[in-house]
């Protein structure tokens, strides 16, 4: 019984995948296998995942017929043999140290589930960005229990940056959406491991890197619009078949929750059609995002006029892409975490050759932001006196207000706010 059960599921991933394959054979814990589950894939995958289970013991293959991610990720929880189940994106690859980190910190306390954070990583630009959010350093390692549930939630929403007792897996019966395709379907797995674990612990430590520069990768299709809803609907009938209506309400509110990233995401010409079903379930579910006000108010002003939310929302991306298109130059004016959101948007939108430079207020920092310089307000400007600045902090707080004086006393007259970026733009 091996001690950790990688699953990697693959499909028409060849670029990619002999980088992640080599990072997991490289995992510093040994005791391990590698459940290569091959969907169908029509490029040379599975020659590539042949070849390395002919050189590697601990590498195992299952071809299938194409049936979609989660039929993918359930056949890989079926051949598992391991004490724990860890999960790699075939276009990801993760650190040496993570398994033996993980493996050590889930033993101590007998964890149904340790995780940890991960890293952006857009490998072609030598972008490596850690996603941490400070607010919750309090609650890493720390062995959290029920009473901390609600906190669960609040970590980075992802399925691949830790591991899973098997055990506590099979004994929940907790299991993927079997639905075509590859849409969505870590949502399903995600909230319940989070509702059924005994104990959990969040490494505050980063190992996974999470790629952002594969043009294919399905967080890119916008042609799936029922997706998010089918993962929901999937989700509330397995709480409800095992009587646990208590946690319905997590159900309820993170299909609500979600609409509004979908919305953004689907192609213009769906958006209204999508509209009619984020009535519907606000109709049946209202009540459980009261105290998301900010959530609330969004969802109601869809409902009281979606064809003027559609085009709303139509014609500022509309805005914002011409304004971004026509400028020759661009600047992130602010190097924080907002700053890096704004950078990958760009991206994300084909804007990223004409990205300049990062600026900040006063002394820079040494290092670079995605292979670009960061540099002062005041070099910028004098570089690139006629680039469009973005201003990367929140609309409205005071910081935003000092950086708007700070480009008046420069004499900038092209600028815009960020969160306008945010706003319009999906950004993963």
């Amino acid at each position: 019984m091996p001690k950790v059960s990688v699953i990697v599921p693959v499909y028409n991933v060849e670029s990619y995948l002999p980088q992640c394959l080599e990072s997991i054979l490289a995992q510093t814990l040994d005791d391990l296998e590698i459940i290569c589950v091959d969907d169908g894939s029509t490029d040379n995958s599975g020659k590539i995942l042949d070849g390395f289970a002919a050189k590697d013991p601990r590498v195992r293959v299952l071809h299938r017929p194409n049936a979609g991610y989660g039929a993918a990720m359930n056949a890989g929880l079926d051949a598992a043999a391991g004490v724990y189940i860890g999960i790699v994106e075939s276009d990801d690859c993760i650190r040496p140290d993570m398994y033996r980190t993980l493996y050590d910190a889930a033993v101590a306390d007998d964890l149904d589930l340790v995780k940890s954070d991960a890293f952006y990583w857009m490998e072609h630009v030598g972008y490596v960005k850690r996603i941490h959010y400070e607010w919750l350093d309090d609650y890493y390692d720390s062995v959290l229990c029920d009473g901390d549930r609600n906190v669960f939630f609040d970590f980075y929403m992802n399925i691949w940056t830790g591991i899973y007792k098997k055990a506590f897996l099979t004994g929940y019966q907790i299991r993927f959406h079997e639905s075509p395709g590859a849409s969505y379907q870590d949502n399903g797995f995600w909230i319940q491991t989070l509702l059924y674990c005994r104990n959990a612990k969040w490494l505050n430590q980063a190992f996974y890197l999470y790629r952002q520069d594969n043009p294919a990768a399905s967080v890119r299709s916008m042609d799936k619009i029922m997706a998010m809803t089918k993962e929901y609907e999937f989700l509330i009938r397995a709480v409800k078949a095992r009587g646990d209506y208590h946690f319905l309400p997590y159900c309820y509110y993170y299909k609500l929750f979600r609409h509004r990233g979908t919305l953004r995401r689907v192609g213009d010409e769906c958006k209204r059609e999508f509209c009619e079903q984020i009535r519907k379930d606000y109709a049946a579910y209202k009540g459980y995002v009261k105290g998301d006000i900010y959530l609330d108010a969004w969802l109601r002003e869809v409902i009281a006029d979606a064809d003027a939310a559609c085009d709303k929302m139509i014609r500022e991306k509309a805005e914002v892409r011409e304004r971004l298109a026509g400028a020759e130059d661009i600047v992130i004016y602010g190097a924080g975490r907002r700053g890096d959101i704004i950078f990958r948007g760009l991206y994300n939108e084909g804007f990223y050759d004409k990205l300049r430079c990062f600026a900040v207020t006063k002394q820079p920092p040494a290092e670079p932001m995605a292979e670009r310089p960061v540099v002062t307000i005041r070099e910028a400007q004098e570089r690139y006196p006629n680039a469009l600045v973005i201003i990367a902090v929140i609309r409205g707080s005071g910081m935003y207000r000092q950086m708007t004086e700070e480009l008046t006393r420069l004499g900038t007259v092209s600028y815009m706010d960020g969160t306008a970026i945010e706003e319009c733009f999906y950004i993963i």
